[in-house]
């Protein structure tokens, strides 16, 4: 296994002085733990989707390299820094009674025994290359372009659900929290980058699902339309915000409850 290696977590993966890790064919990766948005997970999708990166050994100028790792990781603990349609990851749970303290523990044990016996004969490794070698691969998957509503596994999931719903929700109270029925998206972005820690990219999404609609609006005295989002049932005439009840305020008043010091 000359051209694998296999660390406790990402900390030399992720370092300055990577080029070892990053001139092998497999890198395994254990206890993973990452917050989302960090520099370490920044830089694991630079891995994952760039086809060169810039590394370097100690002592020696940085040069380019073909990216050509394939990336195994594992955790005891539930990735929820994973983003929701990350299309990076596929993520397997691998559960069982076979652990130590399980009721097929001698059963696992021997199992892993019989894998070791299976793999320390050089004919069987050459049988097991030579079948992945010719397995023909669903052409419905494509691990380039991982569909993660059509092959998502049941933890991943769990895994996107619970990051949409944490992100949706967060959202919906500081909407809530501002007592406003209209918001720029400029605003919004703001928001979600700072403090959701989320992908901007995803604010049509999130909005959509709260049920705002998205709007092309002058306010504050400038001669050109800004992207703002309206809350159900409310829409804009005339520089007035119009809702039920007889709802009505001026845009530029109501937008100004948003950032009392910002001028929008």
């Amino acid at each position: 296994m000359g051209n694998s290696v296999t660390q406790n977590n990402v900390d030399q993966l992720t370092s300055r002085f990577n080029m070892t890790a990053l001139h092998s064919k497999l890198v395994i990766s254990e206890e993973l733990q990452l917050r989302q948005d960090s520099t370490q997970s920044n830089t694991l999708k630079t891995y994952i989707t760039e086809k060169t990166t810039l590394s370097e050994f100690k002592g020696r100028e940085a040069e380019r390299v073909e990216q050509s790792c394939c990336f195994v990781f594992t955790t005891n603990h539930l990735p929820l820094w994973i983003e929701a349609e990350d299309r990076r990851y596929y993520v397997v749970e691998v559960e069982h009674a076979g652990h130590a303290a399980g009721p097929q523990a001698g059963h696992f044990a021997a199992l892993v025994e019989r894998l070791h016996t299976f793999l320390a004969d050089p004919a069987s490794v050459k049988r097991l290359y030579n079948a992945f070698m010719v397995h023909q691969i669903p052409e419905a998957f494509s691990a380039k372009t991982l569909n993660v509503e059509q092959d998502a596994t049941d933890v991943m999931q769990r895994i996107h659900d619970s990051s949409r719903q944490v992100t949706v929700d967060q959202l919906e109270e500081y909407l809530d929290e501002q007592d406003i029925v209209a918001v720029p998206e400029a605003a919004l972005v703001e928001f979600v980058r700072t403090s959701l820690r989320g992908n901007v990219n995803a604010i049509r999404h999130m909005m959509s699902e709260l049920g705002w609609a998205k709007s092309k609006v002058k306010w504050g005295g400038v001669d050109y339309a800004r992207a703002i989002w309206l809350r159900p049932d409310h829409s804009v005439d005339r520089g007035k915000l119009k809702g039920p009840n007889g709802f009505e305020e001026s845009i530029s008043d109501h937008i100004a409850k948003i950032e009392p010091n910002t001028d929008f």
